[in-house]
């Protein structure tokens, strides 16, 4: 005879599978963003089984460590005393190395008797279950690991209705990562479409230039023939460094466009060394944003040692460097001013200031160091990682941007056999650091 209580409660089961499902499928697919796909993948399975609590972490294989992603209730987010853990820790970790789902119960204790979770949170464990994000006879991406059933521990119907919402989830994140995939390689290859025309243009004002030059030289040969006119002198004297300025500037057009066209096509990028000393170089890079930052009511302030030896360097590499991270930090910046900024006086000089950056460059032990640090809001160790993969993208509310100023940062260094190095706190600021080491023949 059958029980109708166990085929009521088969029947409960399966509705609410079904459910589950069928709301994960209908958000996952609408979202297109790794945050946005992460957050929702949480909070469908904390709803899904009725759970109190729940945390979704991310696999890095190359460190073999659980990333922590999201909490819920975010508001304890700051209590946790550990975030990252590795993939082989607790409850999480023997989820994502068996590649199924894992529950456990725990008997109700004294809180003198709860351990630093619970002591941090606030939060007494009862149940556990936690679930690899993976999808058939493929790797885990990551894990869900959720916390106190309302009513009792964890069952088999919860495992069945977190395996199939995890392979769909699965699939979202993984969908939502070709596609930023796809729009980077968009924007990178429009990069290069746009790079390869500047440069055309610079090609042919360069030429023009030439052509001005050599008139210029021409007209400074018939003069000294002569008895040139004071003031006919002082012009020639006049222009012949503009010109030189001018074809220089346009030269680095030319460089960087190609620069750009080659990362856009897959090319590898290969610097022109020359010996040469590098503080000059920083320094009037980095100048050439102090009317902006006088604008911003941002300060930019130098610590140079121009007594630092040469060095085979590529000089439209240092200048890209320089200037990416000198920009990306005024951006920063940017986030913690004022929304209004006091009137810029007549001479050009802020009535006050904002905020800072600091350029700073030495040498240590034969490396070559370019640090720049602003007083903006910071980065959590999260955004921190992205950039220093590749992945980034602005972050700013007010300033847009698309986050390869930072990548080109990281291929131009590389290409110089250097490294960056990110130290920030949130709230605390930023810390670019640059190292390159010393060439002593190209």
């Amino acid at each position: 005879m059958v029980d109708s209580a166990e085929v009521a409660s088969q029947v409960d089961n399966n509705e609410l599978l079904i459910r589950a499902v069928q709301r994960a499928t209908r958000k996952l697919a609408s979202t297109g963003k790794f945050d946005d796909v992460l957050r929702d993948v949480l909070a469908i399975c904390v709803e899904a089984v009725g759970a109190e609590n729940g945390t979704i972490y991310l696999h890095d294989s190359a460190q073999r460590r659980l990333k922590f992603q999201h909490v819920l209730p975010s508001d304890i987010a700051d209590r946790l005393p550990v975030r990252d853990i590795a993939d082989d820790f607790g409850v999480a970790g023997l989820a994502f190395q068996s590649r199924r789902s894992v529950t456990r119960d725990y008997a109700e204790k004294p809180r003198d008797a709860w351990n630093e979770f619970e002591r941090a949170t606030g939060v007494p464990v009862r149940s556990i279950i936690a679930t690899p994000l993976s999808m058939e006879d493929e790797e885990p991406v990551g894990v869900v690991q959720l916390i106190n059933k309302d009513e009792g521990g964890f069952t088999e119907s919860d495992i069945a209705v977190l395996d199939i919402v995890s392979a769909v989830a699965t699939m979202a994140f993984l969908n939502a990562q070709l596609i930023d995939e796809q729009a980077r390689a968009s924007t990178l290859l429009g990069m290069g479409k746009v790079s390869h025309d500047i440069g055309n243009l610079a090609a042919s004002l360069y030429a023009t230039l030439s052509f001005g030059e050599m008139a210029m030289g021409g007209l400074n040969t018939h003069l000294l023939s002569g008895k040139p006119d004071r003031t006919v002198r002082m012009y020639v004297d006049t222009l012949e460094p503009f010109f030189r300025e001018l074809k220089s500037s346009v030269d680095r057009i030319v460089g960087y466009s190609q620069l750009i066209s080659d990362m856009s096509a897959g090319r590898p990028i290969r610097p022109v060394f020359q010996r040469s000393s590098l503080a000059e170089n920083i320094y009037t890079s980095a100048a050439l944003f102090e009317t902006q930052g006088r604008a911003e009511h941002i300060r930019i302030v130098y610590d140079i040692d121009y007594s630092a030896p040469e060095t085979f360097n590529d000089e439209l590499f240092i200048v890209r460097i320089v200037q990416n991270l000198v920009g990306n930090a005024i951006k920063a910046v940017r986030e913690t001013l004022p929304e209004d900024l006091p009137e810029v006086l007549e001479d050009g000089e802020p009535s006050e200031y904002y905020g800072e950056i600091q350029v700073c460059y030495r040498v240590e032990s034969d490396t070559h160091v370019i640090e720049v640090r602003d007083t903006g809001p910071g980065m959590s160790e999260d955004t921190i990682e992205r950039i220093l993969q590749g992945k980034a993208r602005s972050e700013w509310g007010k300033a847009g941007g698309s986050g390869w100023g930072l990548k080109i940062v990281l291929e131009l260094t590389a290409a110089l056999q250097g490294r960056v190095q990110i130290e920030s706190q949130v709230g605390r600021g930023t810390k670019f650091r640059v190292e390159i080491p010393t060439r002593d023949e190209a």
